[in-house]
C-alpha cells in the first residue's frame, strides 16, 4: 500500500481457503496495490513452524525477500496436501 509520503509498506497476509481463492484475490487486489504476492506454506500454526513459502503469483513491486522464495512453476507435485491455511495474498 502506497502512504501519504509516497513510501510503499506491506499490508498483512489474508489467508485464503485453497489454491483457486488465492489466486481470485491476487486478481482482485491486483489493480488496487503497488504489488502483490499469492503463495502458499504449509505448517503447524500451533507451534508455528512454517515451511518456506512458495509463490503462485506475484505482480507489481514486491519486497527482496519474495526473490528468494520459490516460484511454484519451478516445482512439481502430484498432491501438495494443503489444508485451509496453507495459503495467503500478501
Amino acid at each position: 500500500v502506497k502512504g501519504s509520503r509516497g513510501k510503499i509498506s506491506a499490508e498483512e497476509p489474508v489467508p485464503a481457503r485453497d489454491h483457486d481463492h488465492a489466486v481470485r484475490m491476487f486478481e482482485r487486489f491486483k489493480p488496487s496495490r503497488a504489488g502483490v504476492v499469492a503463495f502458499r506454506r504449509t505448517g503447524d500454526p500451533a507451534t508455528g513452524e512454517w515451511e518456506d513459502a512458495v509463490i503462485i503469483a506475484r505482480h507489481g513491486i514486491v519486497s527482496t525477500e519474495v526473490d528468494a522464495m520459490t516460484d511454484a512453476s519451478e516445482e512439481e507435485f502430484d498432491s501438495w496436501g494443503l489444508g485451509e491455511g496453507a495459503f495467503k495474498v500478501a
